[in-house]
């Protein structure tokens, strides 16, 4: 097959395909047929065709670090930007960007049942009858009863009136679905329609009862960090303390994840200098690894940067880099990107820091950065966590959008807000991981209202989980 015949005969079973894939199926000889019979046997089948998937089906030899990194069966990395950046902050970069993120989600809200036919936005303008049509959010104006909100895809753009009793909140940069009728010179839209997740999901559940630790935001170096409460939890975690029922679990933990913040950085915000306990950035991760290392040694701790890390603040972040993860010694230590798709055990793990919670809380009026698991479903609702661009939230122009939710996930878990709470949407377990941080006086000015050394332990057979105080 030729170059034209590959991207045909993809396009025609419902996958797109990345050049660069296209590229290593005409070097590596690949079938096609054989490719897409692997990919329909996957669990998550994915939008987009890349390069990394093909490599992970065809590779005849992975590379080392990438083996150390992916880990067991048990655990696995599925799907990260790892170390692979290859953004250089041009105009066309983020075009790049954008035009991924629209066509991941466009193919996601051409499968809802109120989308079959959609048009061109070219084409819907020449249509005097009802029609529906696909385009990512450009701007959203005030209107009586409603907004007036600027859509464009790939070709053109529109004006659509949105009354407030069809669609009460549209952000700015999300790909969205519309079906209405044009009136005039106006489209006035009828229905709004976003790719969602599914509402049936089969439960990943493990077979034997196994427990998985969320901690996120610990602030190593911060003078508010919470040692004596630490203590106690390390304590916990060791057997040493606790009911006999929360000793039992303590014992059955096998792996714990860190959603971010890991230390408290240096120069983040305004005279952050007088609230450092560590003036030092390799010293904070240097006192992490200690106080990591007093964990038990069968578990494994899955570390994840935020925006306080020592990496870039753009989203995606990648890991932390050889200099720091040098300093934490054993092979339980696994340093993943953020956000980052984790596979434990049977279950399917989201994990991001969640930096874009405050910009959907200025966003949507309505909704609170206190309470992040609301938040955390509009994400689900919209297939993406971080799509408003401008805000408090950077974003690297990378050639993929990672912060797309293409691969549904059991769980989601997030930090950032130092809340503890554990809800579900759709047979999703939400989760937002406790800090280890009493309120700064940053925070205090920023409205954060904590809720400080309450770890949450979820069962993998059940996926019940539970907060425990310290």
């Amino acid at each position: 097959m030729d170059e034209a015949s590959i991207i045909d005969f993809f396009q025609k079973n419902g996958f797109l395909v990345q050049q660069e894939a296209i590229e290593f199926i005409l070097e590596k000889e690949i079938d096609p047929v054989d490719c897409l019979q692997k990919i329909l046997n996957m669990k998550e089948m994915p939008l987009i065709i890349s390069i990394d998937l093909l490599k992970d089906f065809f590779s005849e030899k992975k590379e080392d670090k990438k083996e150390e990194r992916k880990g067991s069966e048990e655990f696995k990395i599925i799907k990260e930007i790892g170390e692979k950046s290859n953004c250089s902050g041009k105009v066309n970069d983020f075009l790049d960007l954008f035009r991924d993120r629209f066509g991941k989600i466009k193919e996601m809200i051409k499968k809802r049942q109120e989308m079959k036919g959609c048009l061109s936005i070219k084409k819907a303008k020449k249509v005097g009858e009802d029609v529906s049509l696909i385009g990512i959010v450009r701007d959203i104006r005030n209107a009586k009863n409603g907004f007036i909100v600027e859509v464009e895809d790939e070709e053109d753009s529109i004006s659509v009136y949105v009354p407030k009793d069809v669609c009460s909140s549209i952000i700015n940069d999300e790909v969205i679905g519309i079906a209405g009728k044009r009136n005039k010179d106006l489209f006035i839209a009828k229905n709004i329609v976003r790719p969602e997740i599914p509402i049936e999901r089969r439960n990943n559940f493990s077979e034997e009862e196994k427990y998985v630790l969320f901690i996120s935001d610990l602030h190593i170096g911060s003078k508010s960090f919470l040692e004596d409460e630490w203590k106690k939890f390390v304590r916990w975690l060791n057997t040493e303390s606790g009911t006999e029922r929360q000793k039992n679990v303590a014992k059955k933990i096998k792996y714990v994840v860190i959603s971010g913040d890991l230390v408290e950085g240096v120069g983040i915000y305004p005279d952050q200098e007088k609230d450092l306990e560590i003036e030092d950035i390799y010293e904070q991760y240097k006192c992490l690894s200690e106080k990591l290392s007093d964990f038990p040694a069968g578990i494994k701790i899955i570390l994840q940067p935020g925006n306080h890390d020592a990496v870039r603040p753009p989203l995606p972040q990648p890991p932390l880099d050889k200099e720091i993860r040098n300093f934490f010694k054993g092979d339980n230590f696994i340093f993943v990107s953020n956000p980052c798709y984790l596979k434990i055990e049977n279950a399917t793990i989201l994990s991001y820091h969640g930096q874009s919670i405050q910009d959907f809380a200025s966003a949507l009026p309505r909704f609170n950065q206190n309470n992040p698991t609301d938040i955390m479903k509009e994400m689900l609702k919209r297939r993406h966590l971080s799509p408003i661009y401008g805000g408090i939230t950077s974003l690297a122009p990378e050639k993929e959008d990672y912060l797309v939710i293409d691969i549904v996930p059991d769980i989601f878990v997030t930090g950032h807000v130092h809340v503890s709470s554990i809800e579900s949407y759709r047979g999703v377990i939400l989760l937002n991981a406790s800090t280890w941080q009493k309120q700064t006086d940053y925070q205090r000015m920023m409205n954060l209202i904590p809720h400080p050394a309450k770890p949450i332990v979820l069962n993998l057979a059940n996926f019940k989980g539970s907060v425990i105080g310290f």
